[in-house]
């Protein structure tokens, strides 16, 4: 690799298996790079899978800056894109689906340091690999590869191994009643919440999130920092208040006062693990609301 989580850490890429995730079609990766890169790969990966279409995610910091479903990888792209623009400033792309010369050229205009994708059409990885004076990174998922079930990770002289956190993230999960459009979207906001360094709080509309507040030690600021995302996306598009917002927590909401701060912002929706010691305050805050509440009995705490 070019070189490790900075410049002056040296770094080295081993497949731990008979076949590595991805090859490298062309620049050198960054430490960073392959960390945002594999990230992206299974947070679109899964949900391509889940609603059987195109998805996207604008990676930075191993976090998505934006995630989205769209007819086209480049709709999916751009709708990924849109709700945070200057996070997703110098990202690296994540698509489901081969890149096409439409995705190449969207690429060609915006600020980004690489890709990883399925697959390349005719003529597009000369576009790509061009960007930044040649220093664009190109890399191609093999979709056939199946990660071990045991993640192992040595840190600081010890060796920590857990399981592979691949738990089905769907419309069962969800409290019945939620209406079709917003299941989807909290499905869509679970998918991103696993991927997503914790704590952290997705808010969703019509398939793509318009606020990711990521990797922030108070819940109640994760929601804000979504929510205020949210808001802004919301004013370069529309002069209505915000609403029919779906929002997913990777962690339980420990106090009401993330729902008083999701209803600022709109959510109509929430998800999350639920079995706080406050939960009946929250349940009780949702519905005084008219905030439906699906508590799905699932953590997605990712460091």
């Amino acid at each position: 690799m070019r070189y490790g989580m900075n410049p002056h850490q040296t770094a080295d890429m081993v497949a731990t298996g008979p076949r590595a995730p991805f090859t490298v079609v062309s620049g050198q990766p960054s430490y960073i790079n392959v960390l945002d890169a594999l990230t992206g790969w299974q947070l679109v990966r899964e949900g391509a899978e889940a609603f059987g279409m195109p998805a996207a995610a604008s990676y930075k910091h191993v976090s998505p800056a934006g995630a989205a479903l769209g007819s086209s990888v480049s709709a999916a792209y751009l709708r990924a894109r849109d709700p945070d623009p200057k996070s997703s400033y110098g990202d690296f792309v994540a698509v489901s689906h081969p890149v096409d010369a439409e995705l190449a050229g969207v690429l060609k205009r915006v600020v980004s340091d690489g890709i990883i994708a399925p697959g390349y059409d005719e003529g597009v990885v000369g576009t790509l690999a061009a960007k930044k004076r040649g220093s664009f990174l190109v890399l191609e998922a093999d979709p056939a590869f199946e990660p071990p079930a045991a993640e192992v990770r040595e840190f600081y002289g010890l060796r920590l191994t857990q399981r592979r956190d691949d738990v089905p993230l769907t419309r069962e999960l969800l409290d019945p009643a939620v209406p079709e459009a917003a299941g989807r979207d909290l499905v869509l906001g679970l998918i991103v919440a696993r991927y997503t360094q914790s704590n952290t709080v997705v808010m969703v509309k019509d398939g793509m999130t318009i606020g990711v507040g990521a990797g922030q030690q108070s819940r109640v600021d994760c929601t804000r920092l979504a929510g205020e995302k949210a808001q802004a996306w919301w004013a370069r598009h529309s002069t209505e208040p915000l609403t029919g917002v779906s929002m997913a927590s990777d962690g339980a909401l420990p106090f009401v006062d993330n729902i008083e701060e999701a209803h600022r912002h709109g959510v109509t929706h929430i998800a999350e693990p639920g079995g706080s010691i406050r939960s009946d305050e929250v349940a009780a805050a949702c519905a005084e609301r008219g905030i439906s509440w699906s508590p799905t009995g699932v953590r997605l705490f990712r460091h």
